[in-house]
Protein backbone atom coordinates (compact mmCIF):
# COMPACT_ATOMS: atom_id res chain seq x y z
CA UNK A 1 0.00 0.00 0.00
CA UNK A 2 1.59 3.28 -1.00
CA UNK A 3 2.36 5.84 1.97
CA UNK A 4 0.39 9.14 1.31
CA UNK A 5 2.14 12.67 3.25
CA UNK A 6 1.10 12.55 6.55
CA UNK A 7 -1.01 16.08 7.32
CA UNK A 8 2.25 17.65 8.95
CA UNK A 9 4.21 17.29 6.12
CA UNK A 10 1.64 18.87 3.86
CA UNK A 11 1.05 21.53 5.83
CA UNK A 12 4.78 22.10 6.32
CA UNK A 13 5.53 22.14 3.04
CA UNK A 14 2.63 24.29 1.58
CA UNK A 15 3.53 26.79 4.39
CA UNK A 16 7.05 26.98 3.23
CA UNK A 17 6.03 27.37 -0.33
CA UNK A 18 2.27 28.12 -0.75
CA UNK A 19 2.68 31.72 -1.47
CA UNK A 20 3.90 30.67 -4.78
CA UNK A 21 0.49 29.67 -5.51
CA UNK A 22 -1.20 32.34 -7.96
CA UNK A 23 -4.34 33.70 -7.59
CA UNK A 24 -5.32 32.28 -11.26
CA UNK A 25 -4.54 28.91 -10.05
CA UNK A 26 -6.48 28.55 -6.84
CA UNK A 27 -9.90 27.44 -8.75
CA UNK A 28 -7.97 24.76 -10.89
CA UNK A 29 -7.09 23.50 -6.74
CA UNK A 30 -10.05 23.89 -5.48
CA UNK A 31 -11.78 22.29 -8.54
CA UNK A 32 -9.04 19.18 -7.78
CA UNK A 33 -9.66 19.05 -4.12
CA UNK A 34 -13.72 18.76 -5.25
CA UNK A 35 -13.23 16.35 -7.43
CA UNK A 36 -11.06 14.41 -5.22
CA UNK A 37 -14.06 13.90 -2.70
CA UNK A 38 -16.16 13.22 -4.94
CA UNK A 39 -13.90 10.31 -5.86
CA UNK A 40 -13.40 11.40 -9.89
CA UNK A 41 -9.51 10.72 -9.25
CA UNK A 42 -8.71 10.56 -13.06
CA UNK A 43 -10.33 14.49 -13.35
CA UNK A 44 -8.88 15.49 -10.09
CA UNK A 45 -5.54 14.71 -11.64
CA UNK A 46 -6.15 16.39 -15.18
CA UNK A 47 -6.63 19.72 -12.84
CA UNK A 48 -3.88 19.00 -10.82
CA UNK A 49 -1.85 18.62 -13.99
CA UNK A 50 -3.04 22.28 -14.88
CA UNK A 51 -1.43 23.93 -12.44
CA UNK A 52 1.75 21.94 -12.63
CA UNK A 53 1.93 22.99 -15.89
CA UNK A 54 1.55 26.97 -15.24
CA UNK A 55 3.98 26.35 -11.80
CA UNK A 56 5.48 22.93 -11.60
CA UNK A 57 6.50 23.72 -8.12
CA UNK A 58 3.44 24.32 -6.84
CA UNK A 59 3.00 21.85 -3.80
CA UNK A 60 0.02 21.45 -2.97
CA UNK A 61 -0.80 20.44 -6.70
CA UNK A 62 2.10 17.74 -6.48
CA UNK A 63 0.91 16.58 -3.88
CA UNK A 64 -2.89 16.50 -4.75
CA UNK A 65 -1.48 14.72 -8.00
CA UNK A 66 -0.26 11.55 -6.04
CA UNK A 67 -3.04 11.35 -4.43
CA UNK A 68 -5.17 10.77 -7.35
CA UNK A 69 -2.61 8.64 -9.26
CA UNK A 70 -2.39 6.38 -6.62
CA UNK A 71 -6.02 5.09 -6.15
CA UNK A 72 -5.74 4.71 -9.62
CA UNK A 73 -2.52 2.41 -9.64
CA UNK A 74 -0.81 5.43 -12.29
CA UNK A 75 2.11 5.95 -9.95
CA UNK A 76 4.79 5.79 -12.69
CA UNK A 77 3.12 9.11 -14.06
CA UNK A 78 4.13 10.70 -11.25
CA UNK A 79 8.21 10.54 -12.32
CA UNK A 80 8.25 13.46 -14.54
CA UNK A 81 5.97 16.10 -12.43
CA UNK A 82 7.96 15.13 -9.38
CA UNK A 83 11.12 15.71 -11.26
CA UNK A 84 10.04 19.01 -12.89
CA UNK A 85 8.69 20.23 -9.40
CA UNK A 86 12.46 19.43 -7.91
CA UNK A 87 14.06 21.39 -10.26
CA UNK A 88 11.86 24.77 -10.38
CA UNK A 89 12.48 24.66 -7.09
CA UNK A 90 10.02 22.64 -4.89
CA UNK A 91 10.62 21.85 -1.32
CA UNK A 92 13.10 18.88 -1.05
CA UNK A 93 10.51 17.79 1.91
CA UNK A 94 7.60 17.64 -0.76
CA UNK A 95 9.43 17.02 -3.61
CA UNK A 96 11.84 14.21 -2.98
CA UNK A 97 9.20 12.99 -0.88
CA UNK A 98 7.17 12.22 -3.74
CA UNK A 99 9.83 10.77 -5.96
CA UNK A 100 10.82 8.47 -3.15
CA UNK A 101 7.23 7.53 -2.85
CA UNK A 102 6.69 6.78 -5.92
CA UNK A 103 10.27 5.12 -6.77
CA UNK A 104 9.32 2.31 -4.20
CA UNK A 105 6.16 1.85 -5.16
CA UNK A 106 7.34 1.42 -9.82
CA UNK A 107 10.79 0.65 -8.85
CA UNK A 108 13.80 0.10 -10.17
CA UNK A 109 16.01 0.17 -6.14
CA UNK A 110 18.87 1.51 -7.60
CA UNK A 111 16.78 4.91 -9.06
CA UNK A 112 14.66 4.76 -5.61
CA UNK A 113 18.36 4.89 -3.26
CA UNK A 114 19.95 7.55 -6.22
CA UNK A 115 16.43 9.84 -4.54
CA UNK A 116 17.53 9.18 -1.28
CA UNK A 117 20.76 10.05 -1.66
CA UNK A 118 19.98 13.02 -3.51
CA UNK A 119 17.93 14.21 -1.20
CA UNK A 120 20.32 13.40 2.20
CA UNK A 121 22.75 16.07 -0.02
CA UNK A 122 20.86 19.05 0.70
CA UNK A 123 19.71 18.39 3.90
CA UNK A 124 23.08 16.61 6.12
CA UNK A 125 21.94 15.59 9.43
CA UNK A 126 18.35 14.84 8.49
CA UNK A 127 16.20 11.85 9.03
CA UNK A 128 13.58 13.00 6.56
CA UNK A 129 14.93 11.03 3.41
CA UNK A 130 15.68 8.08 4.91
CA UNK A 131 11.98 7.93 7.13
CA UNK A 132 10.57 8.12 3.89
CA UNK A 133 12.33 5.57 2.05
CA UNK A 134 11.77 3.08 5.56
CA UNK A 135 8.09 4.46 5.49
CA UNK A 136 7.47 3.02 1.95
CA UNK A 137 9.72 -0.36 2.61
CA UNK A 138 7.25 -0.77 5.54
CA UNK A 139 3.66 0.05 3.47
CA UNK A 140 4.63 -2.41 0.86
CA UNK A 141 5.56 -4.64 3.24
CA UNK A 142 9.46 -5.16 2.35
CA UNK A 143 10.80 -5.31 5.99
CA UNK A 144 13.84 -6.72 4.99
CA UNK A 145 14.33 -3.32 2.68
CA UNK A 146 12.98 -1.13 5.50
CA UNK A 147 15.84 -2.58 8.22
CA UNK A 148 18.35 -2.29 5.76
CA UNK A 149 17.36 1.38 5.40
CA UNK A 150 17.44 2.09 8.91
CA UNK A 151 21.19 0.66 9.11
CA UNK A 152 22.25 2.81 6.06
CA UNK A 153 21.09 5.84 7.89
CA UNK A 154 22.19 5.05 11.17
CA UNK A 155 25.53 4.75 9.84
CA UNK A 156 25.40 7.86 7.57
CA UNK A 157 24.03 9.66 10.55
CA UNK A 158 25.97 8.32 13.55
CA UNK A 159 23.44 7.98 16.01
CA UNK A 160 22.57 4.04 16.84
CA UNK A 161 18.37 6.07 17.60
CA UNK A 162 18.15 7.38 14.57
CA UNK A 163 15.08 6.31 13.24
CA UNK A 164 13.90 4.76 16.51
CA UNK A 165 10.18 4.78 15.70
CA UNK A 166 10.43 2.83 12.48
CA UNK A 167 13.07 0.76 13.76
CA UNK A 168 10.68 -0.42 16.78
CA UNK A 169 7.62 -1.03 14.42
CA UNK A 170 9.91 -2.66 11.96
CA UNK A 171 11.12 -5.23 15.14
CA UNK A 172 7.46 -5.69 16.66
CA UNK A 173 6.34 -6.76 12.78
CA UNK A 174 8.66 -9.82 12.70
CA UNK A 175 8.08 -10.54 16.16
CA UNK A 176 11.28 -9.70 17.92
CA UNK A 177 9.20 -7.95 21.01
CA UNK A 178 12.22 -7.25 23.08
CA UNK A 179 14.30 -5.06 20.01
CA UNK A 180 10.85 -3.37 19.13
CA UNK A 181 10.94 -2.31 23.23
CA UNK A 182 14.22 -1.02 22.87
CA UNK A 183 13.52 0.98 20.18
CA UNK A 184 10.32 2.16 21.40
CA UNK A 185 12.18 3.63 24.67
CA UNK A 186 14.94 4.78 22.45
CA UNK A 187 11.71 7.39 20.20
CA UNK A 188 10.07 7.72 23.71
CA UNK A 189 13.41 9.69 25.01
CA UNK A 190 13.39 11.91 21.62
CA UNK A 191 9.68 12.72 22.02
CA UNK A 192 7.35 11.78 24.53
CA UNK A 193 4.55 11.38 22.61
CA UNK A 194 5.69 8.17 21.23
CA UNK A 195 4.46 6.87 24.50
CA UNK A 196 1.05 6.33 23.22
CA UNK A 197 2.22 4.84 20.02
CA UNK A 198 4.75 2.21 21.94
CA UNK A 199 1.96 1.02 24.44
CA UNK A 200 -0.66 0.47 21.31
CA UNK A 201 2.08 -1.87 19.53
CA UNK A 202 3.88 -3.75 22.99
CA UNK A 203 0.25 -4.24 24.37
CA UNK A 204 -0.49 -6.81 22.02
CA UNK A 205 2.45 -9.20 22.46
CA UNK A 206 1.96 -12.32 23.32
CA UNK A 207 1.96 -13.32 27.04
CA UNK A 208 5.65 -15.75 25.99
CA UNK A 209 7.07 -12.47 25.42
CA UNK A 210 5.78 -10.23 28.09
CA UNK A 211 8.28 -11.35 31.02
CA UNK A 212 11.07 -10.55 28.50
CA UNK A 213 9.68 -6.99 27.41
CA UNK A 214 9.32 -6.04 31.04
CA UNK A 215 12.60 -7.01 31.76
CA UNK A 216 13.88 -5.06 29.23
CA UNK A 217 12.10 -1.93 29.65
CA UNK A 218 12.66 -2.17 33.72
CA UNK A 219 16.51 -2.56 32.60
CA UNK A 220 16.06 1.76 30.98
CA UNK A 221 17.71 4.31 33.21
CA UNK A 222 15.88 6.76 32.57
CA UNK A 223 12.90 5.90 33.84
CA UNK A 224 10.56 6.24 30.78
CA UNK A 225 10.83 1.98 30.26
CA UNK A 226 9.90 1.47 33.70
CA UNK A 227 7.04 4.15 33.24
CA UNK A 228 6.09 2.16 29.43
CA UNK A 229 6.41 -1.10 31.71
CA UNK A 230 3.66 -0.17 33.97
CA UNK A 231 1.16 0.68 32.39
CA UNK A 232 1.53 -2.22 30.01
CA UNK A 233 1.52 -4.87 33.54
CA UNK A 234 -1.81 -2.70 34.28
CA UNK A 235 -2.78 -3.27 30.42
CA UNK A 236 -1.93 -7.28 30.88
CA UNK A 237 -4.39 -7.41 34.02
CA UNK A 238 -2.48 -6.12 37.29
CA UNK A 239 -3.04 -2.78 37.13
CA UNK A 240 -1.80 -2.32 41.16
CA UNK A 241 1.95 -3.91 40.08
CA UNK A 242 1.55 -1.52 37.27
CA UNK A 243 0.95 1.24 39.51
CA UNK A 244 4.24 0.77 41.63
CA UNK A 245 6.42 0.08 38.85
CA UNK A 246 5.21 3.79 37.44
CA UNK A 247 5.52 4.41 41.15
CA UNK A 248 8.82 3.71 41.29
CA UNK A 249 10.26 5.76 38.61
CA UNK A 250 8.45 8.75 38.61
CA UNK A 251 10.68 12.19 38.25
CA UNK A 252 11.62 14.33 41.54
CA UNK A 253 10.06 17.57 39.83
CA UNK A 254 5.88 17.20 41.27
CA UNK A 255 4.76 18.77 37.81
CA UNK A 256 6.15 16.30 35.65
CA UNK A 257 5.32 13.19 38.29
CA UNK A 258 1.43 14.47 38.37
CA UNK A 259 1.53 14.49 34.76
CA UNK A 260 3.00 10.86 34.58
CA UNK A 261 0.13 9.79 37.11
CA UNK A 262 -2.38 11.29 35.40
CA UNK A 263 -0.98 9.56 31.81
CA UNK A 264 -1.43 6.04 33.78
CA UNK A 265 -4.45 7.15 35.21
CA UNK A 266 -5.66 7.88 31.86
CA UNK A 267 -4.73 4.34 30.60
CA UNK A 268 -6.66 2.77 33.84
CA UNK A 269 -9.54 4.61 32.35
CA UNK A 270 -9.32 2.76 28.99
CA UNK A 271 -8.98 -0.37 30.54
CA UNK A 272 -11.43 -3.16 29.11
CA UNK A 273 -11.19 -3.93 33.09
CA UNK A 274 -11.33 -0.28 34.45
CA UNK A 275 -14.70 -1.39 36.30
CA UNK A 276 -13.24 -4.61 37.77
CA UNK A 277 -11.99 -4.43 42.16
CA UNK A 278 -8.35 -4.31 40.55
CA UNK A 279 -8.31 -1.61 38.38
CA UNK A 280 -10.18 0.53 41.12
CA UNK A 281 -7.32 -0.06 44.04
CA UNK A 282 -5.11 1.03 41.32
CA UNK A 283 -7.09 4.43 40.32
CA UNK A 284 -6.98 5.27 44.18
CA UNK A 285 -3.59 5.02 44.86
CA UNK A 286 -3.01 7.13 41.37
CA UNK A 287 -5.18 9.77 42.86
CA UNK A 288 -3.40 9.19 46.17
CA UNK A 289 -0.11 9.83 44.69
CA UNK A 290 -1.49 12.88 42.96
CA UNK A 291 -2.99 14.40 45.75
CA UNK A 292 0.49 13.86 48.04
CA UNK A 293 2.40 15.75 44.75
CA UNK A 294 -0.43 18.60 44.78
CA UNK A 295 -1.60 21.52 47.28
CA UNK A 296 -5.07 23.04 47.70
CA UNK A 297 -8.15 22.39 46.09
CA UNK A 298 -6.49 20.33 43.67
CA UNK A 299 -5.24 18.00 46.26
CA UNK A 300 -8.48 18.17 47.97
CA UNK A 301 -10.19 17.03 45.03
CA UNK A 302 -8.09 14.18 44.16
CA UNK A 303 -8.15 12.74 47.86
CA UNK A 304 -11.94 13.05 47.29
CA UNK A 305 -11.73 11.24 43.69
CA UNK A 306 -9.49 8.47 45.46
CA UNK A 307 -11.91 8.17 48.96
CA UNK A 308 -14.28 7.06 46.12
CA UNK A 309 -11.66 4.99 43.97
CA UNK A 310 -10.93 3.11 46.96
CA UNK A 311 -14.85 2.77 48.17
CA UNK A 312 -15.45 1.30 45.46
CA UNK A 313 -12.91 -1.52 45.38
CA UNK A 314 -13.98 -2.34 49.11
CA UNK A 315 -10.92 -0.62 50.66
CA UNK A 316 -12.67 0.98 53.67
CA UNK A 317 -9.35 1.88 55.82
CA UNK A 318 -8.09 3.43 52.70
CA UNK A 319 -11.38 5.07 51.60
CA UNK A 320 -11.29 6.28 55.50
CA UNK A 321 -8.06 7.89 54.71
CA UNK A 322 -8.41 9.88 51.82
CA UNK A 323 -11.95 11.16 53.10
CA UNK A 324 -10.03 12.21 56.73
CA UNK A 325 -7.44 14.17 54.80
CA UNK A 326 -9.95 15.57 52.10
CA UNK A 327 -11.55 17.38 55.23
CA UNK A 328 -14.26 15.46 55.56
CA UNK A 329 -16.07 16.03 52.31
CA UNK A 330 -16.91 19.50 52.68
CA UNK A 331 -14.45 20.37 49.92
CA UNK A 332 -16.18 23.58 48.12
CA UNK A 333 -14.87 22.67 44.47
CA UNK A 334 -17.09 20.08 43.83
CA UNK A 335 -19.95 19.50 46.96
CA UNK A 336 -21.68 16.79 45.27
CA UNK A 337 -19.15 14.87 44.13
CA UNK A 338 -17.48 15.31 47.94
CA UNK A 339 -21.03 14.11 49.58
CA UNK A 340 -21.28 11.29 47.43
CA UNK A 341 -17.90 9.72 48.47
CA UNK A 342 -18.74 10.57 51.91
CA UNK A 343 -21.87 8.62 51.52
CA UNK A 344 -20.04 6.05 50.31
CA UNK A 345 -17.46 5.62 52.41
CA UNK A 346 -19.96 6.21 55.39
CA UNK A 347 -22.02 3.23 53.90
CA UNK A 348 -19.27 1.07 53.20
CA UNK A 349 -18.63 1.38 57.28
CA UNK A 350 -22.43 0.02 57.79
CA UNK A 351 -22.20 4.12 59.19
CA UNK A 352 -26.07 4.67 57.83
CA UNK A 353 -26.79 6.97 60.38
CA UNK A 354 -23.68 9.15 59.93
CA UNK A 355 -24.58 8.83 56.32
CA UNK A 356 -27.70 9.92 56.45
CA UNK A 357 -26.36 13.16 58.39
CA UNK A 358 -23.98 13.85 55.93
CA UNK A 359 -26.21 13.63 53.22
CA UNK A 360 -28.80 16.20 55.19
CA UNK A 361 -26.26 18.43 55.98
CA UNK A 362 -25.48 18.89 52.27
CA UNK A 363 -28.84 19.16 51.13
CA UNK A 364 -28.82 22.75 50.03
CA UNK A 365 -25.71 21.96 47.78
CA UNK A 366 -26.60 18.99 45.82
CA UNK A 367 -28.74 18.90 43.02
CA UNK A 368 -31.91 17.24 43.55
CA UNK A 369 -31.65 14.34 41.11
CA UNK A 370 -28.32 13.76 43.16
CA UNK A 371 -29.61 13.97 46.37
CA UNK A 372 -32.68 11.91 45.80
CA UNK A 373 -29.99 8.99 44.04
CA UNK A 374 -27.66 9.50 47.45
CA UNK A 375 -31.09 9.12 49.96
CA UNK A 376 -31.83 6.09 47.81
CA UNK A 377 -28.35 4.64 49.03
CA UNK A 378 -28.61 5.69 52.36
CA UNK A 379 -32.03 4.33 52.64
CA UNK A 380 -30.83 0.60 51.67
CA UNK A 381 -27.80 1.15 54.22
CA UNK A 382 -30.50 1.43 56.31
CA UNK A 383 -32.20 -1.77 55.15
CA UNK A 384 -29.47 -3.94 55.51
CA UNK A 385 -28.94 -3.05 59.07
CA UNK A 386 -32.85 -4.40 59.51
CA UNK A 387 -34.06 -0.87 59.83
CA UNK A 388 -36.76 -1.08 57.73
CA UNK A 389 -38.96 1.01 58.40
CA UNK A 390 -36.64 4.02 58.71
CA UNK A 391 -34.90 3.04 55.17
CA UNK A 392 -38.81 3.21 53.78
CA UNK A 393 -39.74 6.92 55.50
CA UNK A 394 -36.40 7.91 53.46
CA UNK A 395 -37.74 7.28 50.20
CA UNK A 396 -41.29 7.44 50.66
CA UNK A 397 -41.65 10.75 48.47
CA UNK A 398 -39.72 8.76 45.57
CA UNK A 399 -41.81 7.77 42.99
CA UNK A 400 -38.76 7.30 40.17
CA UNK A 401 -38.43 3.88 39.09
CA UNK A 402 -35.23 3.89 41.04
CA UNK A 403 -37.26 4.45 44.10
CA UNK A 404 -39.67 1.48 43.42
CA UNK A 405 -37.13 -0.92 42.93
CA UNK A 406 -34.94 0.18 46.00
CA UNK A 407 -38.43 0.05 47.27
CA UNK A 408 -39.34 -3.38 45.93
CA UNK A 409 -35.98 -4.74 47.77
CA UNK A 410 -37.38 -3.41 50.52
CA UNK A 411 -40.30 -4.71 50.90
CA UNK A 412 -38.75 -8.58 50.18
CA UNK A 413 -36.80 -8.05 53.22
CA UNK A 414 -39.53 -7.88 54.97
CA UNK A 415 -41.30 -10.87 53.34
CA UNK A 416 -43.73 -8.76 51.74
CA UNK A 417 -44.14 -10.72 49.05
CA UNK A 418 -46.93 -9.12 47.37
CA UNK A 419 -45.59 -5.56 47.76
CA UNK A 420 -42.10 -6.80 46.72
CA UNK A 421 -43.38 -8.17 43.15
CA UNK A 422 -45.69 -5.37 42.59
CA UNK A 423 -42.86 -2.69 43.22
CA UNK A 424 -39.99 -4.91 41.18
CA UNK A 425 -42.68 -4.97 37.83
CA UNK A 426 -43.36 -1.15 37.88
CA UNK A 427 -39.75 -0.36 38.08
CA UNK A 428 -39.24 -2.29 34.88
CA UNK A 429 -36.48 -4.24 33.69
CA UNK A 430 -34.10 -1.48 32.61
CA UNK A 431 -33.06 0.35 35.41
CA UNK A 432 -29.76 0.53 36.92
CA UNK A 433 -27.26 -1.46 35.56
CA UNK A 434 -26.98 -4.44 33.59
CA UNK A 435 -26.06 -6.06 36.51
CA UNK A 436 -28.55 -4.53 38.79
CA UNK A 437 -31.46 -4.81 35.85
CA UNK A 438 -30.64 -9.00 35.71
CA UNK A 439 -30.62 -9.81 39.14
CA UNK A 440 -33.96 -7.88 39.63
CA UNK A 441 -35.74 -9.84 36.70
CA UNK A 442 -34.13 -13.00 38.01
CA UNK A 443 -35.83 -11.81 41.90
CA UNK A 444 -38.86 -10.83 40.33
CA UNK A 445 -38.67 -14.30 38.31
CA UNK A 446 -38.79 -16.16 41.48
CA UNK A 447 -41.30 -13.94 43.47
CA UNK A 448 -43.76 -14.30 40.78
CA UNK A 449 -43.69 -18.36 41.40
CA UNK A 450 -44.74 -17.87 44.96
CA UNK A 451 -48.30 -17.84 45.72
CA UNK A 452 -48.48 -16.31 49.44
CA UNK A 453 -48.85 -12.95 49.73
CA UNK A 454 -46.20 -12.73 52.92
CA UNK A 455 -43.55 -15.11 53.27
CA UNK A 456 -41.36 -13.53 56.91
CA UNK A 457 -39.25 -16.58 56.44
CA UNK A 458 -37.88 -15.70 52.77
CA UNK A 459 -37.66 -12.42 53.64
CA UNK A 460 -35.33 -12.63 56.65
CA UNK A 461 -33.15 -15.05 54.31
CA UNK A 462 -32.75 -12.57 51.89
CA UNK A 463 -31.77 -9.86 54.88
CA UNK A 464 -29.64 -12.63 56.18
CA UNK A 465 -27.63 -12.63 52.81
CA UNK A 466 -27.27 -8.57 52.80
CA UNK A 467 -26.29 -8.52 56.19
CA UNK A 468 -23.28 -10.94 54.61
CA UNK A 469 -24.19 -14.03 57.06
CA UNK A 470 -24.26 -17.02 54.26
CA UNK A 471 -24.99 -19.50 57.00
CA UNK A 472 -27.82 -18.37 58.23
CA UNK A 473 -29.32 -17.04 54.51
CA UNK A 474 -28.40 -20.68 53.03
CA UNK A 475 -30.52 -22.42 55.64
CA UNK A 476 -33.48 -19.72 55.14
CA UNK A 477 -34.25 -20.48 51.87
CA UNK A 478 -33.96 -24.42 52.58
CA UNK A 479 -36.10 -24.30 55.26
CA UNK A 480 -38.69 -22.04 53.23
CA UNK A 481 -38.55 -24.42 49.92
CA UNK A 482 -39.70 -27.37 52.12
CA UNK A 483 -43.00 -25.88 52.43
CA UNK A 484 -43.60 -24.65 49.09
CA UNK A 485 -44.10 -26.86 45.97
CA UNK A 486 -41.33 -27.27 43.73
CA UNK A 487 -42.76 -25.13 41.12
CA UNK A 488 -44.42 -22.31 43.42
CA UNK A 489 -40.62 -21.52 44.51
CA UNK A 490 -39.33 -24.14 45.95
CA UNK A 491 -37.03 -25.78 43.22
CA UNK A 492 -35.59 -21.93 42.85
CA UNK A 493 -35.20 -21.31 46.45
CA UNK A 494 -32.70 -24.39 46.60
CA UNK A 495 -30.72 -23.38 43.16
CA UNK A 496 -30.47 -19.99 45.06
CA UNK A 497 -29.04 -21.53 48.62
CA UNK A 498 -26.92 -23.50 45.94
CA UNK A 499 -25.41 -20.55 44.10
CA UNK A 500 -24.67 -19.32 47.62
CA UNK A 501 -22.78 -22.37 48.72
CA UNK A 502 -21.06 -22.95 45.75
CA UNK A 503 -20.03 -19.08 45.76
CA UNK A 504 -18.40 -20.22 49.34
CA UNK A 505 -16.56 -22.99 48.10
CA UNK A 506 -18.95 -25.15 49.87
CA UNK A 507 -19.07 -27.79 46.61
CA UNK A 508 -20.85 -30.86 47.93
CA UNK A 509 -23.71 -28.87 49.16
CA UNK A 510 -23.92 -26.96 45.97
CA UNK A 511 -23.69 -30.41 44.47
CA UNK A 512 -26.60 -31.48 46.67
CA UNK A 513 -29.02 -28.28 46.03
CA UNK A 514 -28.53 -28.18 42.31
CA UNK A 515 -30.04 -32.08 42.38
CA UNK A 516 -32.73 -30.77 44.59
CA UNK A 517 -33.73 -28.02 42.52
CA UNK A 518 -33.56 -30.16 39.33
CA UNK A 519 -36.93 -31.59 39.31
CA UNK A 520 -39.15 -32.09 36.36
CA UNK A 521 -42.15 -30.78 38.36
CA UNK A 522 -40.43 -27.23 37.94
CA UNK A 523 -39.35 -27.21 34.79
CA UNK A 524 -38.68 -23.19 34.72
CA UNK A 525 -36.20 -24.18 37.01
CA UNK A 526 -34.45 -27.23 36.58
CA UNK A 527 -32.77 -26.18 33.11
CA UNK A 528 -30.58 -23.72 35.05
CA UNK A 529 -30.48 -26.34 37.88
CA UNK A 530 -28.57 -28.69 35.58
CA UNK A 531 -26.47 -26.05 34.01
CA UNK A 532 -24.89 -25.33 37.38
CA UNK A 533 -24.70 -28.83 38.15
CA UNK A 534 -22.97 -29.31 34.75
CA UNK A 535 -20.19 -26.89 35.31
CA UNK A 536 -19.42 -28.09 38.86
CA UNK A 537 -19.15 -31.81 37.56
CA UNK A 538 -16.41 -30.28 34.87
CA UNK A 539 -14.79 -28.38 37.82
CA UNK A 540 -14.60 -31.04 39.73
CA UNK A 541 -13.07 -33.30 36.88
CA UNK A 542 -16.16 -35.47 36.86
CA UNK A 543 -16.46 -35.07 32.66
CA UNK A 544 -18.42 -38.24 32.69
CA UNK A 545 -20.80 -37.03 34.86
CA UNK A 546 -20.85 -33.64 33.81
CA UNK A 547 -21.39 -34.42 29.76
CA UNK A 548 -24.42 -37.02 30.89
CA UNK A 549 -26.58 -34.30 32.96
CA UNK A 550 -25.49 -31.02 30.20
CA UNK A 551 -26.69 -33.56 27.60
CA UNK A 552 -29.93 -34.63 29.28
CA UNK A 553 -30.12 -30.54 29.75
CA UNK A 554 -29.83 -29.92 26.05
CA UNK A 555 -32.65 -32.52 24.69
CA UNK A 556 -35.29 -32.45 27.84
CA UNK A 557 -35.32 -28.66 27.51
CA UNK A 558 -34.01 -28.01 24.05
CA UNK A 559 -36.23 -24.40 23.70
CA UNK A 560 -34.68 -22.88 26.93
CA UNK A 561 -32.64 -19.73 26.80
CA UNK A 562 -30.37 -21.50 28.84
CA UNK A 563 -29.16 -24.37 25.67
CA UNK A 564 -26.17 -22.35 24.43
CA UNK A 565 -24.41 -22.19 27.03
CA UNK A 566 -25.00 -25.51 27.92
CA UNK A 567 -23.58 -26.61 24.70
CA UNK A 568 -20.44 -24.35 25.72
CA UNK A 569 -20.47 -26.09 29.00
CA UNK A 570 -20.35 -29.47 27.24
CA UNK A 571 -17.58 -28.70 24.97
CA UNK A 572 -15.60 -27.76 28.21
CA UNK A 573 -16.47 -31.55 29.12
CA UNK A 574 -15.46 -33.15 26.62
CA UNK A 575 -12.22 -31.14 25.95
CA UNK A 576 -13.36 -29.81 22.56
CA UNK A 577 -12.67 -26.18 23.92
CA UNK A 578 -10.62 -24.57 26.89
CA UNK A 579 -12.72 -24.27 30.37
CA UNK A 580 -13.23 -20.59 30.60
Amino acid sequence: MRRLPGAITLLAAITVTGARTTRAQQPALARGLDLERQGSFAAAADAYRSVLAAHAADPAALLGLERALVPLNRSGELLAPARAAIAAGVSPAVGYAVLVRTWSAVGPGDSLRAAVEHWAALAPGDEAPYREWVGAAIGRGDRAAAQAAISLARRRLGRADALAPEAAQVAVAEGSWTTGAVEWIAAIRQMSGFRFAALAMLSPAPERARPDILRQLEQDGSGEGRRLAGTLVARWGDPVGGFRLVASSLPTENGEAVERLNQFLEALQLSPAAAATPARQARGMTLEAIAARTSGAAAARARMLAAQAYADAGDAEAARRMFDGAGAGREPAAPASAVGTAVSVLLGEGRADEAERRLQAARAGVPPEEYASLARRVAWGWARRGELSRAESMIAADSTVEGLAVAGRIALLRGDIRGATARLRAAGPYTGTREEASARASLLALLQRIEADSAPAIGAAFLALEKGDSTAAVAGFVGAAGKLPPDRGGAELRLLAGRIELARGRLPDAERLFRAADQEAAPATAPAAELELGRLLVSLGRRDEAVSTLEHMILTYSTSALVPQARRALDEARGAVPRT
